[in-house]
């Protein structure tokens, strides 16, 4: 028997006779068949009719929403939302004329090599969902609302499990916005469930998300406030609104940070080679992020590859030599090694020469003098109250000073291209700190509150 046998005629029956229970108010033997045949419809799926399937989903779904089972009704709701908006693809196998139905265009594809053919778009005819609609809706407000107090207070577990249910029941609404997919992986990631993290990042990486959107807004009554689309295009047109001054603006692409944190859990796990297959997809799209590129030299490194990326940066810059991107990276492999500090310094000069304005290398050229900044911290922490440790620390401490008066030009060059660079902040806070300048410590403690 194949996974597309048709299911026998008793358990379509059942669906159907759980289906007529359920709407006739007898939800107990509804449920009572649905979990009979539950088990084979889940090997089975792909060969029932659309419509079959909706029910027996409806069904399901609807119970497991009374009995208290919220993620599970959502999860199963969010397929129904996906049968009756469509499209379902539909084939035949050529030799014994059975039919399958998938959500997924590439698993359709696969069963056309299997010898399925005659592949259309249909749906489930059905409209289930409008029945439930009110429910999933209050639902997702409330776990929504939950989800946010629980990561507020870092309750980041129960925040994670909520956000993802948020994301099913808004899926089950009808809606593809996977906002609560990523902070349900961003909520997991916090509470190091690093296997449910990346699980997320990986299909938020694989839908492509950005968490890009536009924000509308408009002055009331001397205060801008924030608007939907619909009441911004509204008040816009509309003579004496009571509102002026619209303004859009769209927020940042969140895409390259999922795959800097798919990474950044692979690497800690060891898995450089399939951190590394992740890091070159992302690079394609985003061949300048500075952290994806400072990852994947560090994952070249793991994996034994360096030379290999080096001649593969070094021919990119011979092609170009104003590839600024290239030879930073170059400056970044470098930067592993002290014995090759130089040459990276060399590489993030030329870097500079060509864009002056790239704040980053600014703050890699500080942070090649800083490197044996934690060295010295760890000895002064080390150090006791005596006499002579604390001729020790006073020496230490000197060494240290000089270090970040070094440093600091290249900081405030960085921060003066940069403003709203956290790490670039924290960097100079502690210059400033280590050195005494206080007013410049209180300027920019002030620049850091405003942002």
């Amino acid at each position: 028997m194949t996974l597309f046998s048709i299911l026998s005629f008793g358990q379509e029956k059942e669906i159907k006779e759980a289906f007529n229970s359920f709407e006739n108010g007898n939800k107990a033997q509804a449920q009572t068949l649905i979990q009979q045949v539950d088990p084979v419809v889940l090997e089975k799926a792909q060969a029932l009719e659309p419509d079959v399937y909706a029910k027996f989903l409806y069904i399901k779904g609807s119970t497991l929403l009374e009995n208290g089972k919220n993620l599970e009704a959502a999860q199963t709701f969010s397929i129904l939302s996906a049968y009756e908006q469509g499209p379902v693809y539909s084939l035949k196998n050529k030799s014994n004329k059975q039919k399958a139905f998938t959500l997924s265009k590439q698993e359709a594809n696969n069963l056309q090599a299997q010898g399925f053919s005659g592949l259309k778009e249909t749906k489930s005819g059905t409209n289930f969902l409008q029945k439930v609609l009110p429910v999933i809706e209050q639902k997702r407000q409330t776990i929504a609302n939950q989800a946010t107090e629980e990561y507020n207070a870092k309750n980041y577990a129960g925040s994670g499990d909520d956000f993802l249910e948020a994301h099913y029941l808004t899926k089950a609404a009808g809606s593809n916005d996977e906002i609560y997919m990523y902070y349900a992986a961003i909520s997991y990631h916090a509470a190091k469930n690093n296997a449910k993290a990346l699980e997320l990042y990986k299909e938020l990486i694989n839908t492509g998300y950005t968490g890009k959107k536009t924000l509308y807004t408009a002055i009331q009554n001397g205060v801008r406030v924030g608007l939907t689309e619909q009441q911004y295009n509204l008040f816009k047109s509309t003579p004496n609104s009571g509102f002026s001054d619209f303004k859009t603006e769209e927020t940042p692409s969140v895409e390259a940070e999922i795959y800097s944190y798919a990474i950044a859990i692979l690497s800690a796990d060891k898995k450089y080679d399939e951190a590394l297959t992740i890091a070159e997809k992302g690079l394609v799209k985003f061949p300048g992020d500075k952290n994806l590129n400072s990852q994947i030299g560090e994952l070249y490194y793991q994996t034994g590859q360096t030379d290999k990326y080096i001649n593969q940066l070094k021919s990119a810059v011979q092609k170009d030599p104003n590839d600024y991107i290239s030879l930073f990276n170059l400056g970044v492999i470098y930067s592993k090694d002290p014995k090759t500090y130089d040459l990276a310094k060399s590489y993030y000069n030329k870097v500079i020469s060509i864009k002056p304005d790239y704040a980053v290398a600014y703050l890699n050229l500080a942070s090649l003098s800083l490197s044996p900044d934690k060295e010295i911290v760890e000895k002064m922490k080390a150090l006791g109250a005596n006499k002579a440790d604390q001729q020790k620390y006073d020496v230490l401490l000197s060494q240290r000073k000089n270090m970040f008066k070094e440093a600091l030009p290249y900081i405030e060059k960085a921060y003066e291209f940069d403003k709203k660079d956290i790490e670039i902040i924290q960097v100079l806070k502690e210059a400033y700190r280590v050195l005494g300048m206080r007013d410049k410590l209180d300027e920019i403690r002030k620049a850091e509150n405003a942002l």
